[in-house]
């Protein structure tokens, strides 16, 4: 059953990151709530192709994250519109230890958290896509705050917590040099969710708490429309 939706019926969302886990749970509550929706991925899958048969839902295909031009891969499949709200979901995690540092896996997970939303939200306000009155929702991570790292907590996941680091402070920038264009921006973290992303820590789920994506979708839903 999908979550409730809080955003109105009738308006449109692209959901950046559409394909499992918590974008997927987005996708089917904006459907089930009657909003246009368009879902980005690398390739299709039966999922989303039962979401397109409601006519409420489009398959964006063909988007590689790392791709520079991936602003543009999706802005080039849409319909000529301005979209209500863009949810800016798309991640990569992988983990890595002190004697053990993985630099691609860190570059990739720079590239995708940190540098894609950013040529994202660019190329779509390019496109107008996005302009005056387009809400945008970024799922992000506590991950990257340096005031939570501890001791207690312990080190390792370099790149993790450095790409969330350099992403919460892009979306900032960003929030600032599309303020004056009338273009608000939220950075959310979701919480601890029980997803493929997240299962380097399933023996953590219980004790914090870790819930399933279709709970937390109409919070993060209700974060992004009454950002103004």
């Amino acid at each position: 059953m999908a979550a409730n939706c809080p955003l109105p019926t009738g308006t449109s969302i692209l959901v950046v990151g559409g394909n499992r886990g918590l974008g997927l749970e987005i996708c089917k509550s904006t459907v089930a709530g009657g909003l246009t929706t368009f879902g980005t991925t690398r390739k299709s899958n039966p999922e989303l192709e039962s979401l397109a048969q409601s006519g409420k839902f489009t398959v964006v295909t063909g988007i590689e994250m790392e791709d520079e031009n991936v602003g543009n891969l999706i802005a080039s499949q849409l319909p000529k519109i301005k979209l209500d709200y863009v949810l800016l979901n798309a991640g990569y995690f992988t983990t890595e230890t002190f004697d053990e540092l993985n630099f691609s896996e860190q570059r990739k997970m720079m590239e995708i958290c940190a540098f894609a939303p950013l040529r994202v939200v660019q190329q779509l306000v390019k496109s107008e896509h996005i302009g005056q009155g387009t809400k945008i929702g970024m799922i992000t991570s506590e991950g990257g705050s340096i005031g939570l790292r501890t001791l207690r907590e312990g080190g390792a996941n370099y790149g993790h917590h450095m790409s969330k680091c350099a992403q919460n402070m892009m979306g900032k920038i960003l929030a600032i040099d599309i303020h004056p264009k009338g273009i608000p921006l939220v950075m959310i973290h979701p919480g601890f969710l029980r997803t493929e992303m997240t299962k380097h820590y399933s023996m953590f789920y219980d004790e914090f708490g870790a819930v399933t994506p279709d709970v937390a979708v109409e919070p993060i839903l209700q974060a992004v429309n009454k950002v103004t």
